[in-house]
């Protein structure tokens, strides 16, 4: 899934310095969130340059805000959003079409258009969960992120997963009403969740490991999970799981 930072957020400006901060801020957070292990369905965030010498409020550069950051990683952090994300390979004016958007255009906009924007609620229709434009004359919405609420909102297509431990795996395996061993869940919640957000997919089922342990989670409702230690998994399975770095 593709996310992208919505350049066109960027060319509006906020009524004051203030306002601007703590819209950044919120960016910032935002764009942190998607790019964390949680949001398994997106690899990385997308941006063509910003023009970072732009006024982001009267008088007001964009890249001025760099003072505001007391912390160190706070700056780096913004500095790698301005400067370090990747633009897409395939992205030209040649070869790829516009989003067209009052009276602006975008490439990155209309490249992102089957996934995510992460906008700078600059203006109204930015702090929206669809943004709608044109792309080859042809009206669409495009799913935006201003907000954690819309994080939230599109927590399942960003493919962030929830641990709900089930009562039926305690910490200890027993035999069950019917006969049948049930196997146990001797992690944390979590620790459950971690591992849950590195788990891989293999024949529909996630598989992680965690201690020399090996632990299945499957979902039981939309994107939330319940898990279970399993160490009696076939030797292909296993071996697929070992590929990963767990530790």
């Amino acid at each position: 899934m593709t996310a992208a930072v919505n350049d066109l957020s960027f060319k509006q400006i906020h009524h004051s310095k203030e306002e601007a901060i703590e819209c950044i801020r919120q960016w910032m957070h935002v764009c942190k969130r998607i790019e964390s292990r949680e949001t398994t369905a997106v690899n990385e965030i997308y941006s063509v340059r910003l023009n970072s010498s732009a006024e982001i409020a009267p008088g007001y550069p964009l890249i001025d805000l760099i003072k505001e950051f007391k912390l160190k990683e706070e700056k780096s952090y913004f500095l790698h959003l301005l400067c370090n994300l990747p633009e897409p390979d395939d992205l030209s004016e040649e070869t790829s079409e516009y989003f067209y958007f009052m009276d602006m255009k975008s490439l990155i906009c209309a490249y992102a258009k089957e996934g995510f924007l992460i906008s700078l609620e600059t203006i109204e229709p930015f702090k929206e969960c669809l943004i709608n434009g044109k792309i080859g004359g042809e009206y669409i919405s495009i799913k935006n992120i201003s907000k954690m609420d819309h994080v939230n909102l599109y927590s399942q297509k960003l493919g962030i997963r929830f641990y709900q431990p089930n009562p039926k795996h305690g910490k200890t395996s027993y035999i069950g009403a019917k006969g049948r061993y049930v196997n146990p869940m001797d992690l944390s919640d979590e620790e459950a969740q971690n591992l849950l957000n590195l788990a891989i997919e293999i024949n529909g089922i996630l598989y992680g490991k965690l201690h020399g342990n090996y632990y299945c989670f499957r979902r039981h409702i939309n994107n939330c999970y319940h898990g279970y230690k399993n160490n009696d998994l076939d030797s292909n399975i296993r071996c697929k799981i070992d590929i990963g770095n767990w530790e």
